[in-house]
């Protein structure tokens, strides 16, 4: 009785498939990762995409081509929330001109710590952890709030950030450092769409 009890508690365990296991532990490579125990194809590749592109801006390398190369794992509608504005930014291009001049304000000082995905990586939160353009009094923590719809293209992105005196500061150097790229982004979003050059093809 005892030998039948065991074999049929053995038979209704459930078993780890390996397919899934691999892409999970993949992700490990990233920090304390918890969660995506059936991760997706295509969010595997935007969560790898992401971190890669966060490794760029730590290391000092391109931020600019890094960006470009992620571009392709945003959503055209994509809306932005950040920490340090009331309204949200919507748009693929804007997006991009705001987490390029966000990371070369945190540079190598930015830090993931905690990240928790849900079962299908469809929907992030990312603990992080950076100084104001190196400034030790100016130390923000936060998490990054991220969804993805199921090309795994990112659709919001909400930023929740403390404390008070640190979101100040990365709101006045947003504020210096934005106006320039984002005026010369829609200029030549503009000139694009004038003479039918580059852009994105609607579906």
């Amino acid at each position: 009785m005892l030998y039948r009890g065991v074999e049929r508690l053995i038979s209704q365990t459930p078993v780890a498939r390996p397919s899934l296991l691999r892409p999970f532990s993949s992700l490990k490579k990233h920090g304390n990762v918890l969660g995506a125990s059936e991760i997706t194809t295509a969010s595997l590749a935007t969560f790898e995409a992401w971190h890669s592109c966060v490794d760029v801006g730590v290391k000092g390398g391109d931020a600019d081509q890094a960006v470009k190369m992620f571009r392709q794992h945003v959503a055209e509608d994509v809306k932005f929330y950040p920490p340090t504005y009331f309204a949200r930014w919507e748009g693929r291009d804007e997006f991009l001109v705001l987490i390029s001049q966000v990371g070369s304000v945190f540079g190598s000082s930015f830090k993931y710590d905690r990240q928790w995905l849900s079962n299908d990586g469809k929907e992030w939160c990312l603990e992080f952890k950076a100084e104001i353009e190196g400034d030790e009094r100016a130390v923000i923590d936060g998490v990054d709030l991220v969804k993805l719809n199921d090309k795994g293209e990112i659709i919001e992105f909400r930023v929740l950030a403390r404390p008070p005196n640190a979101v100040e500061a990365l709101k006045n150097t947003m504020m210096r450092r934005v106006p320039g790229p984002m005026a010369r982004m829609k200029a030549a979003k503009g000139f694009s769409n004038l003479f039918g050059l580059g852009g994105d093809s609607k579906e």
